[in-house]
């Protein structure tokens, strides 16, 4: 697929040494009558965008919008 340079950015860094899993998370987010959920929260960012995308497949009422990338424990 071809996606943005920060989600290519992003999928090289999980991929790197300097990767540490359980830092991050990052959550999916989809639209919803207008308002913003959560749909995929996952350690690595292409899990949460093939379950986000999963989710979106499902339930054409969701549309994605974007992935937050948040620092465990904030």
């Amino acid at each position: 697929m071809n996606y943005p340079a920060s989600i290519q950015n992003e999928l090289k860094y999980i991929n790197s040494a300097d990767f540490k899993l359980g830092a991050y998370i990052y959550m999916g987010m989809g639209k919803l009558n207008g308002r913003t959920v959560c749909i995929a929260v996952a350690y690595k960012i292409d899990y949460c965008i093939k379950k986000s995308e999963q989710f979106v497949k499902d339930d054409p009422n969701i549309t994605f919008d974007h992935i937050n990338k948040v620092r465990t424990g904030e």
